[in-house]
C-alpha cells in the first residue's frame, strides 16, 4: 500500500472562477474594485489569507504594505462567507484526474493492496471536503486544510499530522506549486510537480515534472517503485 498526497486547487481541479467570484464579492462589500480572474490565479496557493492579502495589495495598488485601514480579517470573513455559499459553483475537475485516479486504484487492487489517497491542501479544509466529494466521491480517504491541522504547507507538520491520522506517512506527494514540492522535499519524500496548474515555474524541482493529465498515474507509479 502507498499514501499518496494530492493538492487541491491547482493539481486535481480549477476552481479559480470560484475563488475570484468569492473575493471579489468582498472587496465590493468594502468599496474596493475586483480583479480578473487571471489576477486572482496569481493570489491562489498559499492559504486563504494570503489570498485576501494578496488581493487587497493589488487593489490598492501596492506590492507591500498594505495602507492601515486595510482590514484583512474583515475581508477575509467576507470571503469566506461568499465562498462557503458554494464552494463547487463552476470548480472543475481536470480533465483525465479521475481517469488516473482510477488507474492508482486498479494497480493497488492488482496487487491486494490498496492505495490510499489523501488531499492536503492550503485551502481551508470546510471548503476543499465538499468539493473533493462532489468530483470525486468516495475516492479520498482524507480531506484536510490549515484550519484542520493549524499548520499549512510547505511546513514538515502538515505531512507529519497527516501521518497520526492515518497511521502511515504520505509516500508521494502531487502538487502544481512551490508550497508542495516544499512539503515534499521538507518531509524527505518523494514529488510529482504537474505544469497544468497555477504555478508551473515552480515545480521545475520536483522529482518527476509532468505536463499532462494522462501521465499522472504512471509518474507516480514511477517515482512510488524508485522509492
Amino acid at each position: 500500500m502507498a499514501v499518496i498526497g494530492f493538492d487541491l486547487d491547482g493539481t486535481l481541479v480549477d476552481s479559480v472562477a470560484d475563488i475570484a467570484h468569492a473575493l471579489n464579492a468582498a472587496l465590493h462589500e468594502v468599496g474596493l474594485p475586483p480583479h480578473s480572474t487571471s489576477a486572482v490565479r496569481t493570489f491562489v496557493g498559499d492559504g486563504a489569507r494570503m489570498l485576501v492579502v494578496r488581493g487587497l495589495q493589488h487593489a490598492h495598488g501596492r506590492h507591500g504594505a498594505l495602507p492601515a485601514d486595510a482590514d484583512v480579517d474583515d475581508v477575509l470573513t467576507r470571503f469566506r462567507r461568499v465562498y462557503g455559499l458554494d464552494p463547487v459553483g463552476q470548480t472543475r475537475a481536470f480533465d483525465g484526474v479521475d481517469e488516473a485516479l482510477a488507474a492508482l486504484a486498479a494497480d493497488g487492487a492488482d496487487h491486494n493492496d490498496m492505495h490510499v489517497f489523501v488531499v492536503v491542501t492550503n485551502k481551508p479544509g470546510v471548503f476543499a471536503r465538499p468539493i473533493v466529494e462532489a468530483l470525486f466521491p468516495g475516492r479520498f480517504a482524507l480531506v484536510v486544510g490549515p484550519d484542520d491541522l493549524g499548520c499549512q504547507k510547505p511546513d514538515p507538520a502538515v505531512l507529519q499530522a497527516v501521518a497520526e491520522r492515518l497511521g502511515r506517512r504520505v509516500d508521494v506527494f502531487v502538487g502544481d506549486g512551490g508550497t508542495d514540492v516544499g512539503v515534499a522535499y521538507a518531509a524527505g519524500i518523494p514529488s510529482v510537480g504537474v505544469t497544468w496548474g497555477l504555478k508551473p515555474d515552480e515545480v521545475r524541482t520536483a522529482t518527476v515534472v509532468i505536463d499532462r493529465t494522462e501521465q499522472l498515474a504512471a509518474a507516480i507509479l514511477r517515482v512510488l517503485t524508485a522509492a
